[in-house]
């Protein structure tokens, strides 16, 4: 069974159409990507998933059940981390830490959270609302792993961490799937830090079908090129975007061979998901 289903999921906000018939799959045991650039839905599909969204039509099941009627027991498995870290911003981080030791008694491992917190320089007495942005997310990452969940729901994870506390997350991240018995959904603007972590990965455009694609297999595949300026381009198949550096054309997409007179570009992920999506 998969983690998490998608199909046929359509929304719109009003006559804005954000996508139409998107169809994904997160298999159990595996890490997978939705990225994308701002506007194509990333996190309405977070919150469809999360049964705070009703779609214009289509359906998202988690362990089998719809998205919009989970019952307590699956939720009770899933680890939840929304864009912008909401909390309860009154409480003291002791309190909150008494609220999920108990909402997930039967498998929080508390020994996980203050492994994290105490690389905090604050007191657990001090109140959600005093922290800094980063250090509110560390508290709730700290959380949420560990509440041990079976599928773990990241929405930009990055927003507020410093350079260090990003890294710190990724190897806790690789600890968490280690046993490739937990499944996790994530997206981020940051998207270097997923390389060597994503088994697939799903990249949205705006008004274009979604590439739903084995990550191994985008890297392998999606390649870049670089160009005369005033090559022509009709006759190259496989272009997905192009743009012109100085006296040099750049492109990027699935070729079957080397284009004449092409010299071929190094690409990171970050390199070929701008490549793909289109830089501007």
């Amino acid at each position: 069974m998969n983690a998490i289903e998608c199909r046929n999921l359509s929304h719109s906000f009003g006559k804005n159409r954000i996508y139409e018939k998107l169809n994904f799959n997160v298999p159990r045991g595996k890490v997978v990507g939705l990225l994308g650039k701002n506007g194509v839905g990333k996190s309405t599909t977070i919150n469809i998933l999360m049964g705070n969204l009703e779609p214009t039509s289509g359906e998202c099941l988690i362990f089998g059940e719809d998205s919009n009627n989970l019952s307590a027991n699956t939720k009770s498995r899933i680890g939840l981390l929304y864009e912008g870290y909401v909390t309860y911003d009154y409480l003291k981080i002791k309190d909150l830490y008494k609220l999920y030791e108990k909402e997930y008694a039967a498998r929080f491992k508390k020994e996980l959270f203050f492994d994290l917190f105490k690389k905090l320089t604050v007191s657990e007495n001090q109140k959600i609302s005093t922290l800094s942005c980063g250090q509110r997310s560390q508290v709730i990452l700290g959380l949420i792993f560990a509440s041990d969940p079976d599928l773990l729901i990241l929405d930009d994870y990055s927003l507020g961490l410093d350079t260090g506390y990003r890294r710190l997350f990724i190897d806790y991240l690789k600890k968490f799937i280690e046993n490739k018995d937990k499944s996790v959904l994530m997206t981020t603007h940051i998207v270097n830090d997923l390389d060597e972590l994503l088994d697939e990965i799903i990249i949205m455009r705006k008004g274009k079908e979604p590439l739903n694609i084995g990550y191994k297999k985008f890297r392998d595949t999606f390649r870049g090129f670089s160009l005369p300026r005033n090559t022509n381009l009709e006759n190259i198949d496989g272009i997905e975007s192009s743009f012109k550096l100085g006296d040099e054309m750049q492109i990027f997409g699935f070729f079957k061979k080397k284009p004449i007179n092409a010299k071929e570009l190094k690409l990171n992920l970050e390199d070929a998901f701008l490549g793909y999506t289109g830089r501007y």
